[in-house]
């Protein structure tokens, strides 16, 4: 497929997996919007990514439906179009299943899996008029459930759900 000049979101883009996954892309010459939740990171991302290709920086937490709303309408409004929507943010915990609270469960979910759903939700219509792309990070623990990762198999299997409703 060709990349170059396609419109590329990127929740964590400005970090870890997400950042490679927008170097990849960047180095295939698709325009890249980073989401991340620190600024600095957004800005460091940033600088090194726009001397291959255009980036669009964007700070926000993707928990929050106002944040969320603000992101698309940037992109929108910045590019018209998005091609592709990379769900890259997330986090993994260790720990056994005695020692995770229902409260870490709830914040891990509401990363791993509420979060990725209101971006994907959001970003629907665009990607749908485009015939866009979603990609979705998963983990082989949605496959199997290894010991001493709390909550971490549990959202990713919701991940894997909702991606094979998608």
């Amino acid at each position: 497929m060709e990349w170059t000049g396609k419109k590329v979101v990127i929740t964590g883009g400005s970090s870890g997996f997400g950042f490679a996954i927008a170097r990849a892309f960047a180095r295939k010459g698709a325009h890249v919007a980073l989401i991340g939740l620190e600024q600095s990171g957004v800005e460091k991302a940033t600088r090194e990514l726009e001397q291959i290709t255009q980036v669009l920086p964007l700070v926000a937490d993707i928990r929050s439906d106002t944040d969320v709303d603000r992101c698309r309408k940037e992109v929108v409004s910045a590019w018209g179009r998005v091609d592709v929507l990379v769900n890259a943010a997330g986090r993994s915990m260790r720990g056994t299943i005695q020692d995770t609270t229902p409260e870490q469960f709830r914040d891990l979910l509401d990363l791993n899996v509420v979060a990725l759903v209101r971006v994907t939700r959001a970003f629907l219509p665009d990607l749908l008029a485009a015939q866009g792309h979603v990609v979705n990070i998963g983990s082989l623990a949605s496959k199997a459930a290894a010991r001493y990762v709390g909550a971490y198999p549990a959202s990713k299997h919701a991940v894997a759900a909702f991606s094979q409703q998608l």
